[in-house]
């Protein structure tokens, strides 16, 4: 077991991934600030409650009404949370304060920049570009994962909105019926490129921490896994969820969508096993499940049939656990 700076120095030396001559570390590590959990919760609270009380001081000292005002009350506040993130990273207080300002600049600077646009699908797209650079800049972890996950959303919605139109609220069907290559094809068109990113993170892991890049992307690859999990529940045809419309309303091949998202759920439980973070595990398989309840419930056949479906579903998953645990052993 490596417990020590200098054994994982050997270590890494014995591998060839470090320098042999390297003289040993005899500096001791900083100490970390611990504090109760209590503690951090109660002053993490205040960090939001002191945000708000800020919030509404912004809002009435620049009144962000026009696109100019609301780009600059957005710019004020993301500038804030950057400077707050930048000065305190170990105080609870602070960073929560900074995360509430930077959430709600955010939201500010999303509508400056889709002040005149009444679509969906160019305020996914500017959502999108926003997280993007938040991810980057954002000197907190918290910030740089929430960018990660809320991007992965955005892009999602764009290319749900760009492939099926935007949702039609309060219909008592969808707005078409696309056919199961549409469905398909859009499905992987929406996912594939965040699997593929997350799969390129994880495979050049020991690259990128060479290169030090790992105060972004390990945040970044975090809500990545977490974004397949629940950021495929943007990715349904809102029009599919009975509260948005009739229950009697027909099924389509839409109704896949959340059995295909309950396997990209699965792919983010895969990626955080190899990551080895149980936490993100359990918000995947919690995921996971939601989406094969959705597909339950929306599934427009008979209670037979989907109690077969799902019998199917439960033998496919148990045949999988034990070849992955066998390959394990092994």
């Amino acid at each position: 077991m490596i417990a020590t700076p200098n054994e994982l120095l050997a270590a890494l030396a014995a591998r060839g991934l470090a320098d042999a001559d390297a003289p040993p570390s005899d500096t001791p590590t900083a100490p970390t600030h611990q504090r109760p959990w209590y503690i951090g919760l109660l002053l993490g609270a205040s960090g939001w409650l002191a945000g708000l009380f800020m919030l509404g001081f912004v809002a009435i000292l620049f009144q962000p009404t026009s696109q100019p005002a609301a780009a600059l009350t957005g710019a004020v506040l993301l500038g804030a949370a950057w400077g707050l993130f930048r000065v305190d990273r170990d105080g609870a207080f602070v960073a929560q304060l900074a995360l509430a300002l930077s959430i709600a600049g955010q939201c500010v600077m999303i509508f400056a920049m889709n002040r005149n646009n009444a679509h969906l699908g160019g305020v996914a797209a500017s959502a999108l570009l926003l997280q993007a650079v938040l991810a980057l800049v954002m000197p907190n972890a918290a910030q740089r994962a929430l960018s990660a996950f809320f991007a992965v959303i955005a892009w999602v919605l764009t290319v749900r909105f760009a492939l099926l139109g935007e949702p039609a609220f309060w219909r008592a069907s969808p707005a078409f019926a696309p056919s199961l290559a549409t469905v398909i094809a859009g499905w992987a068109l929406a996912w594939a490129p965040v699997l593929g990113a997350t799969w390129a993170l994880i495979r050049f892991e020991p690259a990128w921490m060479a290169r030090r890049w790992q105060v972004v992307l390990r945040p970044v690859l975090a809500g990545l896994v977490v974004g397949l999990g629940f950021a495929t529940l943007a990715s349904h045809p809102f029009e599919s969820f009975h509260w948005f419309g009739s229950s009697a309303a027909a099924p389509t091949w839409l109704s896949l969508w959340p059995l295909l998202s309950a396997l990209v759920a699965l792919a983010g439980i895969a990626a955080a096993f190899a990551l080895g973070d149980r936490a993100l595990m359990g918000v995947c398989a919690v995921a996971a499940l939601l989406h094969v309840s959705h597909f339950y419930y929306e599934l427009g056949t008979s209670l037979l049939l989907k109690s077969l479906l799902m019998l199917v579903m439960g033998g496919s998953m148990w045949l999988a656990s034990r070849r992955l645990a066998k390959g394990v052993r092994q």
